[in-house]
């Protein structure tokens, strides 16, 4: 198929993911209750802990560079909403399809298999950028941490920079969960595994070396250390260079595995037979 006809074939598949997601509106009122209420929960819990003592508020600053926790806990759980996000929707896709027996037919289309892979996941785009709306205006409301202007559209600019790393996390979780046939553990582990690498509720220095070492490598790592210095400690882009540049870097790494996963898996479907399996 010629480039034109791959672009229509994507539009498409980010229409048909749409048209689901509108089929079932009681998501939607997900999204307005969890990205507050769970990262609430952590705000209160480091208040009470804190005791709103000085010497508390300045040793978490002192290894954060920020004194407000509720600014701190809301970033890293924007990330984990995020990813929760690519991982029930884009990431569980193909196994979706694989289950209602379509995924077969979609196969023997002349699209690209790109467009099979990358094509769910900017539909959701619409549906993280809305939590974060969420996530910012209840941070406002409820605990009286404003956002500048001029942070916000940092923030967006390093959010941009993280979609292909998400469009990889997303498209490699969705070739292995079409191996397994298994959804529900899959995600949870992959949450865990981000969530206890990557800084989301604390920093990474708290963590020892080796699980440094792999927080490094991930990127949500930079995702979340990079929005919140732009949104907390007043950091301009210029300050993030080296960062952003790493983040992107192993985003489209992230990409690149994932197509070469799914061309390997797809070789091994056609000699198992594993598309038409349930």
């Amino acid at each position: 198929m010629t480039l034109v006809a791959d672009g229509r074939a994507f539009v498409a598949a980010i229409r048909k993911e749409l048209r689901q997601l509108r089929r079932y509106p009681t998501w939607f009122f997900g999204s307005l209750f969890w990205p507050i209420l769970l990262p609430a929960v952590y705000v209160l819990q480091g208040q009470a802990f804190s005791g709103n003592d000085p010497r508390a508020i300045d040793a978490f600053r002192s290894v954060t560079g920020t004194a407000e926790i509720a600014g701190f806990v809301f970033v890293g759980w924007a990330l984990y909403m995020w990813l929760s996000i690519v991982l029930w929707g884009p990431g569980t896709a193909l196994r979706n399809e694989q289950v209602r027996g379509t995924l077969e037919a979609l196969f023997v289309t002349p699209s690209s298999r790109l467009v099979l892979l990358f094509g769910p996941p900017a539909a959701y785009l619409a549906m993280a950028g809305f939590q974060f709306v969420v996530m910012a205006v209840a941070l406002r409301l409820l605990f009286g941490v404003e956002l500048a202007p001029v942070a916000l559209v940092r923030a967006l600019a390093v959010i941009v920079l993280t979609v292909p790393a998400m469009y990889g996390i997303g498209a490699l979780f969705a070739t292995v969960a079409l191996r397994s046939g298994e959804i529900g553990s899959l995600v949870q582990f992959v949450r865990g595994f981000f969530s206890l690498f990557c800084g989301i509720t604390y920093p990474i220095v708290v963590l020892p070396d080796w699980a440094r070492a792999i927080a490094q490598v991930l990127p949500p790592t930079y995702f979340v250390a990079d929005a919140r210095a732009v949104l907390l400690a007043g950091a301009a882009l210029g300050d993030l260079l080296s960062d952003l540049g790493i983040l992107l870097a192993l985003g489209l790494a992230a990409c690149a595995l994932a197509a070469f996963a799914f061309t390997v898996a797809e070789r091994g479907a056609r000699r198992t037979g594993m598309l038409a399996r349930y």
